[in-house]
This record gives C-alpha cells, structure tokens and sequence, in this order.
C-alpha cells in the first residue's frame, strides 16, 4: 500500500463514505481538485484504497450539495462557479451576517481575536499584492465575524455558503487597490458594530455590511469602484 495513501481502517460503510466524502471535499475547497475537473470513481477508489461503491456515494453526496456535477454517461465533475455566482452568495451571505450583527449587537458578546487576526493577513497580503491570500484572509474575517455569536447552525450555513464564494475565480487583470479598498471596508464594519451597539439597533452595522457585500455584482465591478 502506498505510504502516502489515506489510511483508511476498517469501519461501516457510512462511515467510511462519509470519510471520503470529506477528503474529496477538501481537495475541491483547496484547489486539488479544480473547477471543471472530471472525477473518475475508479482513479479516486484507487487512490484511497477504498472499493467504488463509497466514492460513488461521496460523489452523489457532493453533487447534492453543490459541489459536483454529474451528466449520464459522464464522469463526475468539480462544479464551475463564475463571477456572477457571486450575486446570490454575497446576498445570502449578507442575511447570514446581519443575523449575527443583530445578535452580537442585542448580547454585546465580543467578537473573537480571529476577526482581528484576519485584518492583519489582509494586510499583508496587500503588502504581497497577493489576491488570492487577501480573499482568503477576507473570508476569514467573515467566518470569525459569525463565529463570535457562537451560534452553530448559523455558523455552518454561513460558511457553507462562504467557501463556495471563495470557488470564485480571481481575475488576472485584479487592481492592487481592491486589496486596500476591501481592508478599509472590514474596517468600517466593525466601527458600525460598536455604533450599532451604542445606538442599540442594527441599522449601522446591517448598512455596512449590505455596502460591502451587495453594491457590487462581480468582482470585475468591484474593481472599477476601487479605481474611480
């Protein structure tokens, strides 16, 4: 057996589909697997050393929940997400984060040091001009945003919806700006939380975070705000 291989121990085949179902999903979520990229059952069982069956299931699991594609008389497929993906995401992730700006505004439960820890990867990204590692620094901001209401089921819906924001392809041609224009944005959310908190209302910190996430549709819009 391949040293390098999963090591996959003996256990029920729920279990087991399940544990693949996560392997497959992590490969797609960190690029291993790319957009557009077909998954033959039969290269993936090999791999892992696991019979089809279980891959099979994983796949049909991932195809369920978004993630994967699948034709007749076709392999299966990582799904392809495009800039305008982005218009439904951001708008569901919007809903997602004014629910926990109202519960952290109505508790006053401080966010956590995460949310403080992302800003400074932001910035050092900008410094890099590195996109990539600014939106994943973003993100991250975002998922430690929600998870300081410590309110699970809106934390996994949340960042459901938040890694397939990040399946989004950067474009090439990204102005440096952006980077610096998003950074003051993460900025002002957190100001129009405290605001929020002072005027016991969720009015400052839902309007700035429907100015981050909603008055853009793609990324190329967002870059042509940032350079006018």
């Amino acid at each position: 057996m391949d040293e390098d291989a999963l090591d996959f121990p003996m256990l029920q085949s729920s279990t087991l589909g399940q544990r693949v179902f996560d392997e497959l999903r992590a490969r797609i979520l960190d690029g291993r697997l790319p957009a557009g990229a077909d998954v033959a059952d039969s290269v993936i069982a090999r791999e892992l050393h696991v019979s089809r069956a279980p891959v099979r299931d994983a796949c049909n699991q991932l195809v369920a929940d978004g993630l994967m594609t699948k034709q007749q008389n076709y392999p299966f497929r990582v799904r392809e997400w495009t800039e305008d993906n982005l218009v439904e995401l951001n708008l569901i992730r919007w809903s997602y984060e004014t629910a926990a700006a109202r519960f952290l505004t109505e508790t006053e439960r401080p966010v956590l040091p995460e949310v403080a820890e992302a800003l400074g990867r932001m910035d050092a990204a900008a410094a890099a001009g590195d996109p990539a590692a600014s939106m994943q620094a973003d993100m991250q901001f975002h998922f430690a945003f929600v998870e300081s209401t410590e309110l699970p089921e809106l934390i996994a819906l949340h960042r459901r919806v938040g890694e397939r924001a990040l399946l989004v392809p950067i474009p090439a041609d990204l102005p440096m700006n952006v980077l610096s224009l998003q950074r003051q944005r993460h900025e002002q959310i957190l100001q129009a939380l405290a605001e929020s908190r002072k005027a016991g209302d969720v009015v400052a910190v839902s309007t700035a975070l429907k100015h981050h996430m909603l008055t853009y549709r793609t990324l190329a819009e967002l870059a042509a705000q940032a350079g006018s």
